[in-house]
């Protein structure tokens, strides 16, 4: 605001220096009002500039950490998969136009410069004529709305097309990125993607560039009007500056200032930031409201929100406590479920019963839905029918997060688990975030899952950041980084007081005698805890307490080992076809 106002002073006193050499009157002082405003806002600019990066540096950081806090903390996976909230989440973060909120509240500083100049500048000319500012006002705030308007519906069409640059960007990203570069140049994807992306991205601005040739003649007759009324500013003031009515320095700053105040009606690329940051605190602000209902401890309805995906359907907190859960036994109880926006049922009045404390084994074919039993296990979604209970208390009833919530009493290693790119020892200390500091828990966690040998041999120990990104990272083999995946399991069980342990292909990445060390120690890994596995190998699956077979969305064959084969069902021809495999004689 105080350097907008500069440059009014300016005219001011330039005016007054001119007045005052055309009068042969001293100068000095004038002169060195002009000297003293021209040295001030050169320091003021560079001020004004840092004021700017302070501004977007602390801009993005607190929206980036709104916009994390509103999309982990509901405890379903729903939201996270929308497409809905996903266009939102990218919008927000000004991915679309490569320009963030933060670089919007740099530019502020400028808008509010720009605006303080002109309209101290109508003030000059208001006190020659007062009906000059209120025509060019008018002019100004024409040709600022149509160019405003103009570019909302640029923003408009740019919007519209957020999934499909989110395909563009996505095919970006796998040629940019160091974990698909192996096929990438194995299968000579380069050219492809390049193409593919030039392809999408021009689509999308073909349809912008289109609406942006729209409407510029409106824009030139608003051009024109306004240059008329400045003419006739100009024209007025030096006519009475002629007439003698105007003195020579009111005549330079009247003049000055009616050129000046033209900023007014210019809609520049600092205003079209702005009026992004505006949408994506728009957007921010829905992404928070459309996950409000998925947040523990709320007891809002589940029923879908304006704009939310059709299917979508919010995993609401409970308030009951989780701890000691299961001391009995884990029941699916009639339990159907479809994945949201989708028509095949992946179960249809599934019933199975999970003992307390004994080890239960799931197989099937592919599809069959092992896995998503286990995600509504996690209860990261809730059955469409039935119920899932824990001790006779439905799993929906539970408070899912906190010390004392469901997340805390479940440990798992998905099949796609996440190879976290920090250092080994967060790499399992994430199974427990309230435990981490129990560095001998972590030791303990590492050498139950064989993990203690690859540790010694990282450079700088179990600090070492797993990623050759880094320059004192390294990279770890898939079978490395499953057995640190199993330690962050057992971690959650040791430490974290987790009670019910979740294996979805824990040996996947492992050679066979990888397999049979864990599987060896299976029962003292395991011990006390309530323990699912999921695996294609039946060298793993016999080791079980109790085997169930999933097929259509309902359990099949239930029993142990031995039983199932003397049955000589399903589960009995999928052994002995794997089995022959390995020899003769069916030992898997």
């Amino acid at each position: 605001m105080l350097s907008g106002a500069l440059l009014p002073v300016f005219m001011l006193a330039s005016g007054a220096l001119v007045g005052a050499v055309g009068g042969r009157r001293s100068a000095v002082v004038p002169a060195a009002l002009v000297v003293a405003v021209f040295m001030a806002e050169r320091v003021m600019d560079p001020m004004r500039a840092e004021v700017g990066r302070a501004l977007w540096r602390q801009v993005d950081q607190h929206l980036t950490q709104q916009l994390m806090r509103a999309m982990s903390e509901p405890a379903g996976l729903a939201h996270v998969e929308d497409p809905v909230i996903r266009d939102k989440v990218i919008q927000a973060q000004g991915g679309l136009t490569d320009m963030t909120p933060g670089q919007a509240a740099y530019y502020l500083p400028q808008v509010v410069y720009t605006w303080v100049q002109g309209l101290g500048s109508l003030v000059i000319v208001a006190a020659f004529r007062w009906w000059l500012p209120a025509l060019l006002a008018a002019g100004y705030l024409l040709t600022f709305r149509i160019s405003e308007r103009h570019w909302h519906q640029v923003t408009v069409v740019l919007y519209g097309r957020t999934e499909a640059l989110r395909r563009s960007y996505y095919l970006r990203t796998v040629a940019l990125g160091p974990a698909p570069a192996k096929e990438v140049r194995i299968f000579g994807l380069a050219d492809w993607l390049v193409q593919r992306y030039r392809q999408g991205w021009l689509a999308v601005m073909h349809d912008i560039w289109r609406t942006r040739r729209e409407g510029w003649g409106r824009a030139a007759w608003a051009t024109v009007a306004l240059g008329s009324a400045e003419l006739l500013a100009v024209w007025t003031v030096v006519h009475a500056g002629v007439v003698g009515h105007l003195s020579l320095a009111r005549a330079v700053a009247t003049v000055q200032a009616v050129l000046a105040a033209a900023v007014l009606s210019q809609y520049q690329d600092p205003h079209w930031l702005l009026s992004e940051c505006g949408r994506a605190l728009d957007r921010l602000d829905e992404v928070e409201e459309a996950t409000a209902d998925h947040r523990p401890d709320e007891t809002a309805s589940a029923d879908p929100r304006p704009g939310q995906a059709v299917g979508w359907r919010p995993v609401v907190g409970g308030r009951a406590p989780a701890s000691g859960l299961p001391a009995r036994a884990i029941r699916f109880e009639q339990v159907g479920f479809v994945y949201p926006g989708r028509t095949e049922r992946v179960f249809d009045h599934l019933d199975l019963e999970v003992p307390a404390g004994r080890s239960l084994a799931i197989v099937g074919e592919n599809g069959a839905g092992k896995t998503t039993l286990v995600k509504l296990l996690c209860r990261l979604y809730d059955p469409d029918e039935g119920r899932i209970t824990v001790d006779g208390v439905d799993l929906r009833d539970l408070r899912p997060d906190g010390p004392d919530g469901w997340h805390r009493r479940v440990a798992a290693i998905f099949q796609d688990f996440v190879q976290y790119e920090v250092s080994a020892y967060d790499n399992v200390a994430f199974g427990a975030l309230h435990a981490a500091n129990d560095a001998a828990a972590v030791a303990d966690a590492i050498s139950l899952a064989g993990a203690d040998q690859i540790v010694s041999r990282l450079g700088a120990g179990w600090d070492t950041p797993l990623s050759r990104q880094f320059s004192s990272g390294t990279q770890l083999s898939g079978g490395e980084w499953q057995r640190l995946a199993l330690a962050r399991a057992l971690f959650a069980v040791r430490a974290g007081g987790a009670g019910v342990l979740i294996l979805d292909e824990p040996t996947a990445a492992l050679d066979v005698r990888g397999e049979a060390e864990v599987y060896e120690r299976f029962l003292e890994l395991t011990q006390g805890a309530t323990t699912i596995v999921i695996s294609h190998r039946f060298s793993t699956v016999r080791r079980a307490q109790h085997i169930v077979v999933l097929d259509g969305g309902r359990v099949v064959e239930a029993g142990s080992h031995d039983q199932l084969l003397a049955a000589g069902g399903r589960y009995a021809v999928m052994y002995r076809l794997q089995a022959e495999r390995f020899g003769v004689g069916g030992h898997a």
